[in-house]
């Protein structure tokens, strides 16, 4: 790496109300390519998920996304809003406004204060609806290390950062070199251990067996095959619950935040009114249905497991 790194984006970004940030050349190592493209021949759902073949070539290849690309800005954004206790549960990424649209306003106005900055250059905007590997990307610029658990981990914020991406025409040499983050998982396999469904090997995800991708992606009804998940009823925190990179976390305060998401209950997700509470949210994209069908799977588990502590008793 040349010696004419001279902007400090991680610090322009810290005044910019980032946790993170830090920029890498436009491209996807060969190892990493190779791990996608297996990945989504053996642990894609089949049939499902099908964003993620459409748009492989542009995933592998930023140039490909964005032909005028000579470096990737990645930034990460904390938002750990706390744990999830009710009688049915969501994910706590979604207890705020629709991450998307606060990446997308952030990273905008973070590439005008660039400009502001650096001069007039061109750029493309990315969040996860754009086809990037952001978690690769961001192993590159060195905002963390991809854990045993599949997300991102940062020494600092642990797996609570929304990532988005700025790639530019920038030479990558405009950026002061960031370290690389090592792999701190060590010998640790908490995650793995408390996934009710088995979803996780060591850096792994099955998605057909994620609750996440059940609760909020799977399409149809479930069947005998579907494994139980407890009281996740829209995406799952265990295997965050359980990383030791999170125990020290603080719960964010935001305004933006519906601390009634901390403590849902069965009667929330049935109201006429749930719909309008989800409006802004990431939530919104799940289907109507699958709302009910998520319940109705939690009741039947709960009602299986009652009927069996009764007849051991």
């Amino acid at each position: 790496m040349s010696s004419t790194f001279t902007f400090d984006l991680g610090h322009f970004a810290t005044q910019m109300g980032w946790a993170v940030a830090g920029a890498c050349d436009p491209s996807i190592p060969e190892s990493s390519q190779k791990f996608f493209e297996q990945w989504v021949r053996e642990y894609k759902p089949a049939g499902q998920m099908s964003y993620l073949e459409k748009r492989q070539k542009e995933r592998l290849t930023p140039t490909a996304y964005f032909p005028d690309a000579k470096s990737i800005l990645c930034f990460g954004l904390f938002y750990f809003p706390g744990w999830a206790s009710g009688e049915v549960k969501v994910s706590n990424y979604a207890w705020g406004e629709d991450y998307h649209l606060q990446l997308k306003a952030k990273l905008e106005e973070t590439a005008a204060a660039l400009k502001n900055t650096l001069g007039d250059f061109k750029y493309r905007l990315c969040v996860d609806t754009a086809p990037v590997l952001e978690k690769t990307l961001a192993v590159q610029a060195g905002l963390g290390w991809q854990g045993k658990n599949t997300l991102l981990l940062s020494p600092q914020f642990g797996s609570y950062l929304f990532l988005g991406e700025i790639v530019t025409d920038l030479p990558l040499t405009t950026f002061s070199a960031k370290m690389p983050v090592s792999d701190h998982c060590g010998k640790c396999t908490r995650c793995i251990d408390a996934c009710p469904t088995s979803a996780l090997t060591p850096y792994v995800l099955k998605a057909d067996l994620c609750i996440s991708y059940l609760t909020l992606e799977h399409r149809g009804e479930f069947d005998s095959n579907t494994p139980a998940f407890s009281d996740w009823i829209a995406g799952c925190d265990i295997c965050q619950e359980v990383c030791p990179w999170n125990q020290k976390l603080v719960p964010i305060q935001n305004s933006a935040l519906d601390p009634s998401f901390q403590k849902l209950t069965k009667s929330d997700i049935e109201s006429p009114t749930w719909p309008e509470r989800i409006q802004e949210k990431a939530l919104s994209y799940v289907r109507p249905e699958n709302w009910q069908r998520n319940l109705n799977w939690i009741e039947s588990q709960r009602a299986e497991s009652k009927e069996v502590v009764s007849a051991s008793q």
